[in-house]
């Protein structure tokens, strides 16, 4: 270990040259893992908000929640500590002569639903034709007691209160109840128990009879997985990263190995003093781990400066235990590169190497 360091300390440009490299590949990994995230949980938010368990969707749908219709008189087929019916709709939110436009999903239950947002400001919806904003919109200029538009109808809806933010499927949410969607949709039935839906969400549900009509039962793991360019959007950066720790990887050992062939004959000195390959391997493993961890720590510094630099728009979400077991998966990679060269230390004959 004192060799290493010491060494470390002698050859500074060197070493320094491949610890700019490890930060390089840290920094790059850090700041994929944080926009993985934030598209993650830009995707997702509002669901996990739920704190449900299970979801039902029409059977034929391919476990699609923008897909699936069903009739409030479904809920029938279904049992639970809690059970709610859900509709959706994406759309452009707009004001009176288009002030403000801004993209949204508009998720619908029943008024006294368990997903119902909180209200931070404003009253729960308790009549006709009023909704739910999340903080963000309100920070682009809606107001409470608003007369606002969705979408291309002419029917109004008056905003009564507002939530904390929440996104789904990368827009901010607004919340309604099913009556007022259908009405904004110009669906024929808006009243009663033949009204279209989406979906049910519930806390620990289940079928109520062995004939459960045409519905589906999803766990919230898999129904979040079948958002629509979820699981392919998070397992093409989840790939690049695991690409980023094969490479590191490489580098360490290719840098490794190439140190000790240029000091084949110091290790034939060192040797013929006694100092067993165990020693000369504990010296290589030390600056392998050194460079890495200087690097990991710097590229994580940044990352988490930038993150505070960068644009409200930019889904961009640091997960700290992520973050660790990241920087634990360079560490690895970078012993693992250093012990490449184990052999060929342990091969060096003093006699040869000495010359």
């Amino acid at each position: 270990m004192y060799l290493g360091l010491k060494e470390m300390r002698h050859e500074k440009l060197r070493y320094s040259l491949l610890s700019g490299v490890l930060l390089l590949i840290a920094l790059v990994v850090f700041m994929l893992a944080g926009l993985a995230n934030g598209l993650s949980n830009g995707n997702r938010e509002a669901i996990d908000n739920w704190q449900a368990t299970d979801v039902y969707l029409n059977q034929n749908t391919n476990e699609t929640l923008s897909a699936s219709q069903l009739k409030l008189a479904d809920q029938k087929y279904i049992k639970g500590d809690q059970v709610t019916p859900l509709a959706t709709l994406s759309g452009t939110l707009r004001t009176d002569k288009n002030r403000h436009k801004t993209t949204i999903s508009a998720l619908a239950t029943s008024r006294n639903s368990f997903i119902m947002p909180k209200v931070n400001s404003g009253h729960r919806i308790n009549g006709r034709n009023q909704l739910l904003i999340s903080d963000s919109l309100k920070a682009e200029g809606y107001k409470l007691g608003q007369n606002v538009r969705l979408g291309t109808t002419k029917r109004t809806v008056k905003i009564v209160g507002t939530y904390t933010s929440s996104t789904y499927m990368i827009s901010p949410t607004i919340y309604t109840d099913i009556a007022t969607l259908n009405r904004l949709k110009d669906m024929p039935v808006t009243s009663g128990n033949q009204q279209t839906i989406n979906g049910f969400v519930t806390k620990n549900g289940r079928f109520s009879h062995s004939s459960h009509g045409s519905l589906q039962h999803l766990t919230m793991t898999t129904f979040i997985n079948k958002l629509p360019g979820y699981s392919a959007e998070q397992l093409t950066l989840d790939t690049m990263i695991y690409f980023l720790f094969a490479i590191a990887l490489a580098i360490i050992g290719i840098f490794m190995f190439v140190l000790t062939l240029q000091k084949q004959a110091l290790f034939g000195v060192l040797k013929v003093q006694g100092i067993g390959t165990k020693h000369i391997l504990a010296a290589l493993l030390t600056q392998s781990v050194a460079m890495s961890v200087i690097g990991i720590v710097i590229g994580l510094g940044i990352t988490v400066g930038l993150a505070q630099i960068m644009p409200a728009g930019l889904p961009f979400v640091i997960n700290w235990g992520q973050f660790g077991l990241y920087s634990l998966a360079l560490l690895a990679a970078a012993v693992i590169g250093a012990l490449l060269s184990w052999r060929t230390v342990a091969n060096i004959d003093p006699a040869v190497a000495i010359g």
